[in-house]
């Protein structure tokens, strides 16, 4: 299926879901993501700076650690399973500051 015609197919209403997290729970993310087969299509940003509710991620001498952000657009269905992750891997890492926001969103 070409660019053009995949686009089409998927316009429309669709969730954003916008995940920030520490660099170091990254690898849960995927491992989750692979297994339950969600967030495989995404945007990336590496070397996100922050404050939040947990210890600030600035890349500096004091404060050393960065986050990443996930920018995910997918199906509502979807958007359960991917939360659903997050509040896994919050009672796991609870020091860790995940962040998860859901909005709506339209391709056109």
């Amino acid at each position: 299926m070409g660019y053009l015609e995949n686009i089409k197919i998927h316009a429309g209403v669709q969730k954003r879901v916008e995940i920030i997290f520490s660099q170091a729970v990254e690898e849960d993310f995927v491992a989750e993501f692979k297994e339950q087969q969600v967030g495989l299509k995404y945007t990336k940003l590496a070397n996100v700076m922050g404050a939040g509710f947990s210890n600030p991620r600035l890349g500096d001498a004091i404060w050393p650690q960065l986050n990443m952000m996930y920018i995910i657009y997918c199906s509502e269905e979807d958007c359960g399973k991917i939360i659903a992750i997050v509040e896994k891997l919050r009672e796991k890492y609870m020091g860790e500051g995940i962040a998860c926001f859901v909005s709506e969103s339209t391709e056109v």
